[in-house]
């Protein structure tokens, strides 16, 4: 039926009075509550005590700065958690929902909120209903209200009253109907109870869980060791305030608790540089996993291919009849449909609008990935007409002729396909039970050319060097799937291939066992996804699986990674992790890559936190048992800890990409630790020599000198230089500082180690700071002798790293 729907005019005058369909979405936290969140920290309490302690001590210099770094810590939390709340933020307004609606009798794409009432809008399997309406118009209509009435099971709609009401954001399962909008934003049952469409997660990552676990275990060890200084403490008759505020003041000095924040900023920056190269990813989990990725399952449609489909070839038994099924079983939704109508337009003596709009459509059958056909019935001069459009094999079952001329439509199939062609079959039936699957007239051959991307194979190529598996899984016909995949490089043999038909026979044991041979699936129904991705994961496999129809869903829920087409359905886009804005293969090898570099540089963040945290333990340990004094001070921990557990460590996770990265095999995190051995013997390695070397510096020149001031800031000059000099040789885990391709490319990392040069002199060289710090200037031999600290630590760094890299030890 011909529906003209609302006219521009029309549509301006409506918006006017009711303004924009639009929900109440979650908000942002406001600032304020930011600011306060980063009071509720247990270590900040902690350092407010020991403040008090100074205070009751008449230390009112280190009480001072106290004051200073717990406003610090705070602002710095407060901006870094600030800025990932407002980029969370902006990605969400990335996610524009767009609906189909008929306006001055032309469909047309709008997004959701320019809807307004009396709109006509265009509904099909895989929709989010966009406002609350009533339809109108609809074929095997079914709709799943779970998110108002909390049922999963999908109810049948009609245009019958009572039957007719459809609720924003509920979802159609399958079918397809024109609704008439009656309420839109607010006004829906939906907006009444303040629900919004779509939301961002941000539920912790696995990453992020497994680096709370470790902070907690170190957190054990590091009070353990705190209290037994106490008890030294106490045992050579120290102070029992001042060794219980020092002991305090040390444990959360050595304590990483930034280390939470730093990766939720470095997970946050790597979505938008995600979003640079056309990939939207919604949840912050995601990205990690994404790095993880062993295993790409593809469909090859839109993603390996450009996805602008033409009609190439034709081969019509009658052009009359074979051009009206091509016209209505046509509701112009998706790319294969587009390509179809806009051939339909240049036929001569044929107006493929004026019969879509004339022909009553009685009864449909809509296209799904199951049967892979789609059949409607339509009244023609009074007489009714049953036409299908779909896969040619299928088509030809039900279809009336010889065993000797459906093998020679077989034969044209196999040629065509042989060609990497789309091939479509046409049936049409005027007598008997139009429903029926039988006595059908074949009436041709349609042939889709959907050309390959020229940047996949490439890709493909990438990800491949990168030990990643890719599986291309089509609905496609074998032979024209088997073009393709030969085209981006596949060598096939037999053994690589397998058809959906073997596939739903197969145990799934034997899937299992011959899944690593097999690089392409043909004829795959949605449901079968899940149980090639039920294989793959069963080996061990992190799998990422792209998909953009209704059916696809479940599959896409089911893997690691559910990667949407940026022009999939609604729920499919509902159900991934990943969204291709640009449909293209080659988003998804960007986004991998950029998963891997954010968790090499978490690595790096994670290893250099552990090293600064060990060296003061070992270094005050040690003295305790040699009873000597303090090595540093309350307020020179304090300062050490501004410098080296702020920027410098965040900061170090802006790494650019490492040349080879891509090179790497992936990671399992489930049976691989976060912290190699190496890394673990590194961190103990540097801790334990810098803190034996500066022991060893305090003991002499407080020795020598008898100058508890001067061995005190040489032992926190170096400690504190130190930690600013080896940062470099963590740019880069896999090779030397010195054979690094992207050593200045870091130009924040520069200008936080230069910030943190400046905060060491300015606390020796400042005679106000050093009444707080107790510190004195230094003349230039302790310089070359602590900066000749810093370099021995870089070579050692180094000798460890060559030697676990070239597997010497």
């Amino acid at each position: 039926m011909f529906y003209k729907g609302l006219n521009e005019k029309e549509v301006l005058e409506l918006r006017k009075k009711f303004g924009e369909n639009l929900i109440l979405a979650k908000k942002e936290t406001p600032w304020f509550f930011i600011l306060l969140s980063q009071l509720k920290s247990p270590l900040i309490y902690i350092i407010i005590l020991v403040g008090l302690i100074s205070l009751l001590l008449q230390k009112y210099a280190d009480a001072v700065l106290i004051v200073f770094v717990v406003v610090l810590n705070t602002l710095m939390g407060f901006f870094q958690e600030h800025k990932a709340q407002k980029t969370l933020f902006a990605l969400k307004k990335i996610l524009k929902p767009e609906v189909i609606v008929l306006r001055d009798g032309k469909r047309k794409k709008i997004e959701t909120k320019e809807l307004v009432p009396t709109d006509l809008v265009i509904l099909g399997s895989g929709d989010k209903v966009p406002a609350d309406g009533n339809l109108i118009e609809g074929t095997n209509l079914l709709v799943q209200e779970a998110i108002l009435t909390g049922e999963e099971e999908a109810i049948s709609k009609t245009t019958i009253e009572g039957k007719n009401s459809l609720f924003m954001g509920t979802t159609i399962i399958s079918g397809r109907g024109i609704m008439r909008v009656e309420k839109i934003g607010l006004e829906t049952a939906i907006g009444k109870i303040g629900q919004s469409l779509t939301e961002i997660k941000t539920e912790k990552t696995p990453l992020q869980i497994k680096l709370e676990e470790l902070s907690k275990n170190l957190a054990q060890i590091i009070l353990i060791v705190c209290l037994f200084i106490f008890v030294i403490g106490l045992f050579y008759q120290k102070n029992i305030l001042e060794t219980f505020g020092f002991s305090i003041i040390l444990a959360v000095a050595a304590l990483p608790e930034g280390l939470p924040v730093a990766v939720t900023v470095i997970l946050t920056l790597g979505m938008k540089r995600i979003l640079k190269k056309k990939g939207l990813v919604k949840e912050l989990v995601s990205i990690e996993t994404l790095g993880l990725t062993s295993v790409i399952c593809v469909d090859k449609t839109g993603t390996l291919t450009q996805g602008k489909m033409q009609v190439d070839k034709t081969d019509f038994l009658d052009r009359n009849k074979s051009l009206l099924a091509l016209a209505l079983v046509n509701d112009q939704r998706t790319n294969l449909e587009t390509a179809i109508w806009g051939y339909l337009k240049t036929q001569e003596n044929f107006n493929a609008q004026e019969v879509f709009n004339t022909t009553k459509r009685i009864y449909e059958e809509p296209f799904d990935s199951e049967k892979k056909y789609v059949l409607t019935i339509n009244e023609i001069e009074g007489k009714e007409n049953a036409f299908m459009l779909g896969a040619p094999e299928i088509i030809l079952l039900f279809c009336d002729m010889s065993n000797e001329e459906k093998n020679d439509i077989l034969i044209k199939i196999e040629n065509w396909a042989d060609k990497g062609l789309k091939v479509l079959g046409i049936a049409f039936k005027n007598n008997g039970n139009l429903k029926e699957k039988k006595e059908f007239l074949w009436l041709g051959l349609v042939g889709i050319e959907d050309p390959i991307r020229e940047e996949a194979k490439e890709a493909i190529l990438i990800v491949k060097s990168a030990g990643i598996k890719v599986k291309i899984i089509t609905g496609d016909y074998r032979k024209t799937a088997e073009r393709i995949a030969s085209n981006l490089g596949f060598k096939l043999e037999p053994k690589n291939i397998l058809e959906g038909q073997e596939l739903e026979i197969i145990s799934e044991q034997e899937l299992k066992n011959r899944i690593d041979d097999i690089l392409l699936f043909t004829r795959v129904t949605p449901f079968q996804k899940q149980k090639i991705i039920k294989a793959l994961q069963e080996k061990g496999e992190i799998v990422a699986m792209t998909g953009d129809g209704v059916n696809d869903a479940p599959a896409l829920k089911k893997a690691d990674i559910g990667v949407a087409m940026g022009t999939a359905s609604d729920v499919a886009k509902e159900a991934s992790d990943l969204i291709l804005l640009d449909n293209n293969f080659k988003t998804i090898a960007a986004a991998v890559e950029e998963g891997r570099l954010i968790f090499s540089n978490i690595k790096k963040v994670v290893i250099y936190a552990l090293s600064n945290s060990f060296i003061e333990i070992f270094l005050i340990f040690g003295a305790l048992i040699l009873n000597l004094p303090y090595p540093l001070t309350i307020a020179q921990i304090l300062w050490i800890h501004i410098i080296c557990d702020g920027p410098p460590g965040i900061v170090l996770g802006f790494e650019p990409k490492e040349k080879d990265i891509m090179k790497e095999k992936p990671k399992n995190l489930q049976k691989e630790s976060i912290l190699p051995g190496s890394m673990k013997f590194l961190i103990f390695a540097i801790s334990l020599t810098i803190g034996l070397l500066c022991l060893f510096f305090f003991w002499y020149i407080l020795k020598k000198n008898n100058d508890l001031t001067l061995a005190r800031t040489i032992v926190f000059a170096t400690v504190a230089t130190v930690n600013l000099i080896y940062i470099f040789s963590f740019k880069n885990l896999k090779k030397s500082v010195f054979r690094a391709e992207n050593f200045f490319h870091n130009k924040f990392l520069f200008l936080a180690v230069a910030c943190g040069f400046l905060l060491i002199f300015v606390a020796i060289y400042s005679p106000a700071l050093n009444k707080i710090l107790d510190t004195q200037p230094l003349n230039p031999f302790y310089w070359l002798l602590i900066f000749g600290v810093g370099a021995l630590t870089v070579l050692l760094t180094e000798t460890i790293k060559f030697l676990f890299n070239s597997k010497k030890i």
